[in-house]
């Protein structure tokens, strides 16, 4: 048996019983909810085993030497980077199988719990049918995270313009919004949301359900305790807190984000979608 997927205790009759298993965090949600900012935090715990995006259709975040050596026999194959092609068709081909395998890894160590988000563009195989198979993993811990969708969707355009994703000041920057590409946009993530609630529901494991605004936008201190207590991990310990992605745009009010506020805001009210872009899907 794994060493550490299984911590064991004695008990009154001095036979051993289960009293843990490591825990699977996964977080579904969209670009722009605030993942890189909670990921910063989240791998501050010694004990977590942080890999970011792992199903990345260009990298897959977070693999080390030994995890590709580990995914290469499993694939008989050699995989020398965590850009490699090969491997990178091979975790969208067998994405379950991957995730196991790092787990177990991970359980040797006796780490406290594995995390990796997944966006509405990674997984290549039916998404219905792989969360449910996810769902049925040990120590699976489910996250659906949302974000008002109307900032995401300005988020995402503002690092698309500039071409980073993190380490980017955009507060001064207003774009031009397209309607159109809003309304393709919201039905991907609209899609992406129904299908990864659909396969959640066929496993055991209830899914916290939180919001970018109420559960991560908040210090980073107050964000660690908040997320180990939902999460039921140890409380953290002080954070390094230059180490703590710091928000790209601070600019509270959405219309001054973008060059066209007005006009978007109407085009999307005249296709019944501005209510959905203000209180989410």
């Amino acid at each position: 048996m794994l060493r550490g997927l299984l911590a064991r205790v004695k008990t009154d009759n001095g036979c051993s019983s289960p009293s843990h298993v490591m825990k699977l965090i996964v977080v579904f949600a969209t670009h722009r909810s605030g993942t890189n900012y909670l990921g910063s935090v989240l791998k501050q715990r010694p004990q977590m085993f942080t890999l970011g995006e792992l199903f990345h259709p260009q990298e897959a975040f977070g693999l080390r030497p030994a995890h590709l050596q580990r995914l290469g026999k499993l694939a008989d194959q050699v995989f020398t980077k965590p850009n490699d092609p090969g491997l990178l068709a091979w975790l969208h081909q067998h994405p379950v199988q991957a995730v196991q395998a790092l787990y177990q890894m991970a359980a040797r160590k006796e780490r406290e719990a594995m995390y990796f988000k997944v966006f509405f563009s990674h997984f290549t195989t039916p998404v219905v049918g792989t969360v449910a198979k996810l769902a049925s993993l040990p120590g699976f811990t489910p996250v659906v995270l949302q974000r008002r969708p109307l900032d995401v969707y300005i988020s995402n355009a503002k690092a698309t313009q500039v071409g980073t994703w993190k380490h980017a000041d955009t507060t001064d920057l207003r774009i031009p919004l397209s309607a159109k590409h809003y309304s393709q946009w919201a039905e991907k993530a609209r899609r992406w949301y129904a299908q990864v609630n659909e396969g959640l529901a066929k496993g055991p494991a209830t899914p916290w359900r939180c919001t970018y605004e109420q559960d991560v936008d908040m210090p980073p201190d107050a964000l660690a305790a908040h997320w180990a207590q939902h999460l039921g991990l140890p409380p953290p310990a002080p954070l390094d807190l230059s180490k703590a992605l710091e928000r790209q745009d601070r600019n509270p009010d959405w219309r001054l984000k973008v060059s066209n506020a007005a006009e978007f805001e109407q085009a999307l009210r005249e296709a019944e979608l501005w209510d959905e872009a203000l209180n989410g899907w």
